[in-house]
C-alpha cells in the first residue's frame, strides 16, 4: 500500500495527484459553466463518498489506530497521528469547495489549493513512515 502510494504509475493519483489538483482546481474554477453545482457536488463526494477526501482519510486513520493496537509500531502510530490532521485538512478543502459554490469567489479556491499542497506533503511523509514500518516489522 505505502510503496504503491509513494510510486504512482501516473501523476494524477496519490500525493502527486493531490499536488496536481492544487493547480488544476484553479483552471476548473475558470472553465466551469456551473461553479455551484460542480464544486458543491465535489465537496459532497469528498465528505460522503469515494476516496478523494476526508471520508477515506477518516477510515484510513481509524484503520491505522487499530493497527497500532495490534502491532505496537512507533511508525504506524506516527502515521496515525498524521492522518488525524490530514483528515481535518481534507474536511477544510471540502468546506472551501462548498463556499466557492455559494460565493463564486476565487479566494476559496486559492486557499484550497494551498491546503492541497500541504496535504500532498503530509500524506507523502505519512506513507514514508508506513513504508518504514512494513520493513521493520
Amino acid at each position: 500500500n505505502a510503496v504503491d502510494y509513494l510510486n504512482p504509475p501516473i501523476k494524477n493519483i496519490s500525493y502527486k495527484g493531490i499536488l496536481k489538483t492544487s493547480s488544476e482546481i484553479k483552471k476548473w474554477f475558470k472553465n466551469t459553466k456551473n461553479i455551484k453545482r460542480d464544486f458543491q457536488t465535489t465537496a459532497m463526494l469528498m465528505e460522503k463518498a469515494g476516496t478523494g477526501g476526508s471520508l477515506f482519510r477518516n477510515l484510513y486513520r481509524d484503520f491505522l489506530k487499530e493497527s497500532v493496537q495490534l502491532v505496537q509500531s512507533k511508525k504506524i502510530k506516527e502515521a496515525y497521528q498524521d492522518f488525524i490532521q490530514i483528515a481535518k485538512l481534507w474536511k477544510e478543502v471540502s468546506e472551501l469547495f462548498y463556499q466557492v459554490g455559494e460565493t463564486e469567489d476565487i479566494k476559496y479556491i486559492n486557499k484550497a489549493s494551498e491546503i492541497l499542497i500541504e496535504i500532498s506533503e503530509r500524506e507523502k511523509l505519512a506513507m514514508e513512515k508506513l513504508k518504514i514500518a512494513t520493513i521493520t516489522n
